[in-house]
C-alpha cells in the first residue's frame, strides 16, 4: 500500500512503476492514457517501462443542473458509460443527458483532432496499460473499457495510483487485471491524495506526449 498522499502525478506514475515492472520493454504492450491528468502520470509510467505512450481521449458526461457531477462518461469510440441508479436517485432521464452527450461529443472530437489520435497503431492483438491520475467512480475508466473491447485488443490493465475499494472491485469485473497503488476508505475525491494536484492544460498534455523515449503520439 502506497503512502498517502502522493507528492505530484509524477511522483505516483514512477511509483505506479514498480508494479507494473513485467511489461518493461513489450514489444506487444503500450499505454494509453486517459487525457488529461492521466498523461501525466502516464509519462512517468511509460518513461520508467520504457513503453510507448498514447493519449485516451474521454468526457464526463454531468448532471444537467450541476455539470461537476459525473453521471457517467463517453469514450473517443463512442462507449458510453452512464450510472443509471444515480440518474435515478437523481431524477434524470436519458432524454435529459441527450444535449450533454451531444455537447461532450462535440468536444471529444475536438480534442481528438488536438492530440493526433489518428497517429496511434492499430489496438488490436496489444496488451494495453489503461492509465489515470486516479478513479472515483471509474465512468471515464468504465467508458474507455467498452471501446478498447471492440477494439479485440489482447490484454487490458487498468493501471492507478489511488481508487475508492468498491470502484476497484468493480473494474475487476471488466478487464484482465487491475492495479492500484492505494484504495483508501473514505474516499471523497481523487485530488484529495495528492499534494500537488494541478489542472492539466492542453499544452502540457502535447508536450509529454512529445517528450521521452518510444512512439510520440504527437510529432
Amino acid at each position: 500500500m502506497a503512502r498517502l498522499p502522493f507528492h505530484s502525478r509524477t511522483e505516483a506514475g514512477k511509483e505506479l512503476a514498480g508494479l507494473l515492472r513485467s511489461y518493461a520493454g513489450k514489444k506487444d504492450t503500450l499505454i494509453l492514457a486517459l487525457v488529461r491528468g492521466g498523461v501525466v502520470v502516464g509519462r512517468a509510467l511509460a518513461d520508467a517501462l520504457r513503453l510507448p505512450i498514447f493519449p485516451y481521449v474521454v468526457r464526463k458526461l454531468g448532471h444537467p443542473a450541476h455539470r461537476e457531477y459525473a453521471l457517467g462518461a463517453i469514450a473517443e469510440g463512442g462507449g458510453t458509460s452512464l450510472d443509471e441508479e444515480a440518474m435515478r436517485m437523481s431524477g434524470i432521464t436519458w432524454e435529459d443527458m441527450e444535449p450533454i452527450i451531444e455537447e461532450e461529443t462535440a468536444e471529444l472530437k475536438r480534442r481528438k483532432e488536438s492530440y493526433a489520435v489518428h497517429t496511434r497503431p492499430a489496438l488490436k492483438g496489444k496488451v494495453i496499460l489503461l492509465v489515470d491520475d486516479g478513479a472515483a467512480t471509474g465512468a471515464t475508466l468504465f467508458a474507455a473499457i467498452e471501446d478498447l473491447r471492440t477494439a479485440k485488443v489482447k490484454k487490458i490493465v487498468v493501471a492507478l495510483p489511488v481508487s475508492p475499494p468498491d470502484t476497484a472491485v468493480k473494474l475487476t469485473e471488466k478487464v484482465d487485471d487491475v492495479v492500484v497503488l492505494s484504495a483508501p476508505d473514505p474516499f471523497e475525491a481523487v485530488g484529495r491524495w495528492y499534494r500537488a494536484f494541478p489542472q492539466v492544460e492542453d499544452e502540457e498534455v502535447m508536450q509529454l506526449l512529445a517528450s521521452g523515449p518510444g512512439t510520440k503520439a504527437v510529432r
